[in-house]
């Protein structure tokens, strides 16, 4: 029985769908945020890090470069973080309560 090849179009549609997929945004975890830019990695990181919730402690943060056609990159940054906790939230704003 001959063995059939898979059709030269299919073949060359194959990178091209792996390289659709790396562009793809990765999906956000919950306390994560992410952003992306064609500058550099710094305004990645400064675009990610100004959509943290004010108040919440970064856990750390991550940067990547994506390879774009035309040897052109974009970079990718997510930073984590930890909410501001429900009880410390009322406590701040506070006031001290004065002495009769």
């Amino acid at each position: 029985m001959p063995r059939r090849s898979c059709p030269r179009p299919l073949l060359s549609i194959v990178p091209l769908l792996t390289l659709l997929a790396l562009s793809l945004p990765a999906p956000a975890r919950a306390n994560e945020v992410w952003a992306e830019s064609i500058i550099d990695q710094a305004s990645a990181l400064r675009d990610a890090s100004a959509k943290v919730p004010s108040g919440a402690k970064v856990l750390s943060s991550s940067c990547s470069e994506v390879a774009l056609p035309g040897l052109s990159y974009r970079y990718r940054c997510s930073v984590r973080f930890e909410p501001r906790s429900a009880s410390s939230s009322g406590a701040a704003g506070a006031a001290p309560a004065s002495a009769p």
